[in-house]
């Protein structure tokens, strides 16, 4: 099952905030990127957090006209609609000035991020990073959907192992190295997508020819060059609704816009 989560940087505090916030009904929304990893990690923490009940939505900013992490127009908007808690995914560990305009306007942020961290960081309500500096997270090299993993693995009490496709795609995506606990979250997520192949994920292998086990060979080349190709081209919501959508012509025709 890997580390314990909570030897993660600020992991109780955020688990605590995120309890209360579904307690009181409070409307959260995830702040994600618009390649696979980013697109994986909201998409893992928009289930886990619908699956216990809580009130979310998903923003995944537009790379042309807003460009990487979170900017204070978006932010506005969001809060603006009646959010008040932030959770990043993939970002927001260089969010400064995002995150302190966030705090005026009365949301907290909680950054999950594994990017390098600069000389200051944020003045988030907490910061999931397996590098911060003041705690000892013992497997440094996690991918952003890693994080949003151990976030989820917190706040479900339990190793959410039907997760680990979504782990392992955006794992594979985002080239960290392959040790530690991005070794076993691959090698179960490759499992899972074998056994129980998402229905956007089954088409979008079939519309690209490709029938056989799938392994990593086929997220780097088939799967994941698709999912970021969304976000160059226009919004990357359809990369959420690749993962998440049930129905099948939906899912079909997600995924042949994607290819």
């Amino acid at each position: 099952e890997g580390f314990d989560p909570f030897l993660l940087s600020d992991m109780e505090k955020s688990k605590d905030r995120i309890y209360s916030a579904i307690e009181r009904e409070e409307k959260i929304l995830i702040y994600g990127d618009y390649d696979a990893d980013g697109i994986t990690s909201t998409v893992l923490l928009l289930e886990t957090l619908s699956s216990l009940g809580a009130n979310v939505t998903t923003y995944i900013p537009n790379r042309f006209s807003e460009g990487y992490g979170p900017n204070k127009q978006a932010f506005e908007k969001i809060i603006k609609s009646g959010v008040s808690l932030i959770i990043t995914v993939d970002n927001g560990i260089a969010a400064i000035e995002e995150v302190e305009f966030a705090n005026s306007l009365g949301c907290d942020v909680i950054i999950t991020d594994h990017h390098q961290i600069q000389n200051k960081m944020p003045n988030a309500f907490s910061i999931i990073h397996p590098e911060h500096p003041n705690f000892k997270y013992p497997f440094k090299k996690l991918a952003g959907v890693g994080v949003a993993f151990k976030l989820a693995h917190a706040l479900l009490e339990i190793f959410p192992d039907f997760l680990l496709d979504l782990v392992a795609i955006g794992t594979i995506s985002d080239l960290v190295p392959m040790e530690s606990e991005n070794r076993l979250f691959v090698k179960n997520g490759l499992k899972l997508i074998n056994e129980n192949t998402r229905i956007g994920i089954k088409h979008l292998l079939n519309i690209s020819n490709f029938n056989g086990k799938i392994d990593e060979k086929t997220i780097s080349f088939i799967i994941a060059p698709r999912i970021n190709a969304i976000g160059r081209l226009s919004s990357a919501k359809e990369g959420i609704l690749l993962f998440t959508e049930e129905n099948e012509k939906k899912a079909y025709s997600i995924a042949e816009k994607i290819n």
